[in-house]
């Protein structure tokens, strides 16, 4: 059996968990492409206007995964106690039914860990019983799972870039892409891929001699925008050529569930309490020059923590960009801002570190006189 699964907004956080849980039952899943201009202007067309961009980069995707025997896109309600994922994510499938070819068969299950774990193998085993698996064989698969995600969670915070890490999965879930990656029939390494080669690993010592003039730049957002180089036009590359770069994933549980804390009341979205403990960690870190808040246009989630961390910034005197994308965004002015504000981390550096990066300085921490 071979499923499809698109490769937008879920896939960046949670594909591990289920190319485990399906390389477990012995079922192949088949990430669409890499996302472009074909598959961006299907989207665009299909979807309301009034869904946020990534949810109208899934429609595309959707509508583009061939050679499959139906298309599995799960609801995830909740992945940790007390939290939700945000609105949009919750709608789905039924919001983008409308979408799909008439003969498109979409498989889902509801993913709901607000109701501990018995529940959601409860819910897998109904899901299961439909596609001819035993109770038995879904509590293996659900392990196993788990124990892929552990893994690419381990993966990111001991530095591997995301492109890295999906490479490793997508190869054991899908076993036509192991002649593309260099492996023989055996699972033996050929050679070493072009893309690592030329990749740019997050790998600090290594790096430490010919990067410590760069500035070291936090780049914080949804993950399903972060990763998404179409539809970012490729900010983090851009970013990497000039800066040491670090990002969310970069940033354990720990540290962001100390951040969280300090909060009056706590932030009940999933992504949106990431975002805000991994930002908040690199606000207070002395050694990160800058914050970039990425976010798209209509994200309800974003308006919230955009503030937060943007009076957090203006507090600790952290440089801070907000970069806001949707379908109309130009590369020239990205790429502008982008620019203008590297250079204003150089001159803070270089010439103006006496000075606030927010003029008069009004915090709790100034002095009037």
């Amino acid at each position: 059996m071979r499923l499809g699964f698109p490769r937008a907004l879920l896939y960046y956080e949670y594909y591990p968990f289920w190319a485990g849980f399906f390389y477990k039952l012995g079922i192949e899943l088949v990430t669409s492409p890499l996302t472009n201009r074909e598959i961006m202007e299907i989207g665009l067309k299909k979807a309301p206007d009034d869904t946020c961009l990534p949810v109208k980069i899934l429609v595309g995707h959707l509508t583009v995964l061939r050679g499959v025997e139906g298309i599995f896109l799960p609801r995830l309600v909740s992945m940790e106690q007390n939290t939700y994922h945000c609105p949009k994510i919750l709608g789905l499938p039924e919001s983008i039914f409308y979408a799909l070819p008439a003969e498109s068969k979409v498989y889902t299950v509801d993913i709901n860990w607000r109701g501990g774990k018995r529940e959601v193998i409860n819910s897998l085993m109904a899901f299961g019983g439909g596609i001819g698996c035993s109770k038995g064989q879904i509590r293996e698969a659900f392990a196993e799972a788990q124990r892929w995600q552990k893994a690419y969670q381990r993966m990111r915070n001991a530095g591997w870039s995301f492109e890295e890490s999906m490479e490793c999965f997508e190869a054991l879930a899908e076993p036509m892409k192991l002649k593309d990656l260099g492996f023989s029939q055996e699972g033996s390494r050929r050679q070493k891929p072009a893309e690592f080669e030329d990749g740019w690993l997050l790998d600090h010592e290594a790096q430490a001699g010919s990067r410590e003039n760069q500035p070291k730049i936090a780049l914080v957002g949804h993950s399903y925008l972060t990763y998404e180089s179409y539809a970012n036009m490729n900010l983090l590359q851009r970013l990497r050529e000039k800066a040491q770069v670090f990002v969310v994933e970069n940033v354990g549980s720990a540290p962001i569930e100390e951040q969280h804390s300090k909060l009056q009341k706590k932030i009940f979205w999933s992504h949106a309490k990431k975002i805000f403990g991994a930002g908040s960690a690199y606000v207070e870190d002395p050694e990160i020059d800058g914050l970039i808040y990425l976010s798209c246009f209509g994200c309800g989630t974003d308006s919230m923590t955009n503030d937060l961390l943007a009076r957090r910034a203006r507090k600790n005197q952290k440089p801070y960009l907000v970069l806001t994308l949707d379908e109309h965004s130009g590369e020239a002015g990205l790429v502008t801002r982008i620019e203008a504000f590297l250079d204003m981390l150089e001159r803070r550096k270089d010439y103006e570190s006496h000075l606030s990066s927010y003029g008069e300085r009004l915090d709790s921490h100034s002095s009037l006189t």
